[in-house]
Parts: structure tokens; sequence; C-alpha cells
């Protein structure tokens, strides 16, 4: 019996198959399950596009484009075009019951673009905050003074061409066999997830033992939280690659919680700026406030090093 995708992206039914020729089904077997998670799916979407495009419209008018803020504005745009595109998809699913075709196709491709993109930005801002951290008189007066929005324009840019190719392989080879995305997402597991573990690591003990700037801390902290989150909620979906690259066989249901997962990843970013900018006993600062209080140490620090251009080693 053929049975669907459980997951937005893709339909990856086995019947033994093996990774260079993946068996692909448009029909859910199990129409309930599907609609069980699209339920709780779409509200975390709503509610992270929210939440993101906050901290889009906050940080993007009041922050200079030269501050360690434009990879934060980045990576909320990459997580909004994610939650906006598996809203989307979950939409598309609700009136045709189907994970494929032209339509869907360009939708997962798009999705395949925005999560590459955050998790190429989130590995960039580990390593980043790991040189800040250890060599913090070397990065103030070495690092270039627009690095950041350089950095998130190379990004960008390849991260498009991947989806690019992807996008033409599955056109040439015809809609419905989308088996290259396992590919691509294993690619960026092994790229990115060993450098924001040890990136991870570097800063807790950075928070823990080292830091004493109370305002250096919030930053490292929220960056941390967000590392934190990112590795603890997106690991089930990459398991599922994994375990489907390697034993070909996986249940419909630990899919469908991967998908979920990785939209919760996505909406909770500016939550964590947000608590991680509170102080006791202040809580009625405004939203804007509390998301620049977070980012003000850098800040600080580009002006500095912006006025002793001229004195640089």
């Amino acid at each position: 019996m053929d049975m669907a995708s459980p997951s937005p992206f893709s339909v990856l039914a086995q019947t033994n198959a093996t990774p260079s020729g993946i068996n692909i089904t448009c029909n859910d077997s199990n129409i309930n399950d599907v609609l069980i998670f699209a339920i709780f799916t779409m509200p975390v979407c709503v509610l992270g596009m929210l939440g993101n495009g906050l901290v889009i419209w906050l940080l993007g008018c009041s922050i200079k484009r030269n501050t360690f803020a434009i990879y934060i504005i980045n990576l909320s745009v990459a997580d909004f075009g994610f939650l906006a595109t598996e809203l989307i998809i979950e939409i598309y699913w609700l009136f045709t019951h189907l994970y494929c075709d032209f339509p869907y196709e360009l939708f997962q491709t798009v999705l395949l673009l925005m999560y590459s993109t955050g998790q190429f930005l989130l590995t960039v801002i580990s390593i980043d905050r790991c040189i800040s951290v250890l060599f913090p008189i070397w990065y103030r007066c070495h690092r270039p003074v627009h690095l950041f929005t350089i950095v998130c324009a190379v990004i960008w840019a390849t991260c498009f061409v991947l989806s690019s190719i992807h996008f033409t392989i599955i056109a040439v080879d015809g809609f419905g066999e989308n088996y290259t995305f396992m590919y691509q997402f294993i690619v960026n597991a092994v790229l990115c997830l060993p450098l924001m573990t040890i990136s991870s690591v570097v800063l807790f003990i950075k928070i823990c033992f080292i830091s004493k700037s109370q305002r250096r801390r919030k930053l490292l902290t929220a960056i941390l939280l967000t590392l934190f989150f990112f590795l603890v909620l997106a690991f089930p979906l990459t398991a599922f690659y994994v375990i489907l690259y390697f034993f070909e066989d996986i249940d419909p249901n630990f899919v469908h919680f991967g998908y979920l997962c990785t939209c919760i990843n996505s909406g909770i970013n500016p939550l964590i700026y947000y608590l991680v900018g509170r102080q006791k006993g202040k809580t009625r600062k405004g939203i804007k406030e509390l998301f620049q209080k977070v980012f003000k140490e850098e800040e600080l620090s580009t002006d500095k090093l912006e006025t002793s251009d001229g004195s640089k080693i």
C-alpha cells in the first residue's frame, strides 16, 4: 500500500528503496494524523511570523546597518520566510491533501532556501561570538566595518544558488521525485551542527566562568539560548533524514513532529530576545527598548571602532 509523505516537505514512503531511488507518492494514508499536526503547526507559524516581523521592524528601523544586529535581522527574515512558506504548504494540503506537484515543489524550494540560510547564519553568528569572546581586542581592531552586511549577502546568495540547483534537478527529473532535498539537508547538518555545538560550549563556558560584564552577558546569553534551542528543536528533523538515508524506514508521525519542532524553533527567537532583555522590577519597558538593550554593546563597540579607524592595528 502506498503511503504518502507525512512531512510538509516531501512524500518519502519507502518500499525497499535506496537513497538514490526513493519511491515517492502524493497521497497521505493517515489524513487524521496529518490534520492534527497541521492544526498545531499553523498557529505556531502565525505567532512566529508576528514575533519575527516585530524584530525586523524594531531592529531594522533603529539599529545601525554595520552592527552585529544585522545578523539578527537577517536571521529573523529567514525565520519569517520559513514560517510563511510552511503556513502556505499546510493551507495547500488542507485544500488538496497532497504534498507534490508544481506549486508544492516551488514552496519546498523556498523552504529549503530559508532553512539553509537560517542555519548558515546561526553558524556564522556562533563563530563570530566565539572569536569576539576569545580574542576581544583583536576582534574589535581587525573586524571590517561592513563585515556583517557582506557575510549576510554571501550567505543569501550561496543558499539561493543551492536551492535553485535543487529546484532545477527536481524539475528535470519530474515533480514529486524530490529526494535530492535529503542530501542538501544532510550536507547542511554535517557542515553546521558540529561548529554550532562547539561554539555553544565555548559561549557557555564564557558566560558561566569568564564573563563579568552584565551588558555583554545579555548578548551572549541570547545567542547561546538561540543556538541551544536550534540544536534541540532542529535535531528531530535532522535525525529523520539521517535515519531515512541509512535505514530507509521511519515512523511518519516522527516526521511531522520534526517539522513542528522546526517551526517552533523559527518562532522562539523573538521571545528569547524579549526575556533576556527584561530586568526585574522594570516590566513596563517597551519592547523596542528591550530588544535594543540586548544588542546595545555591539553598537557601542562599532562606534568606537569607527571613531578610531585611523588607529587600527
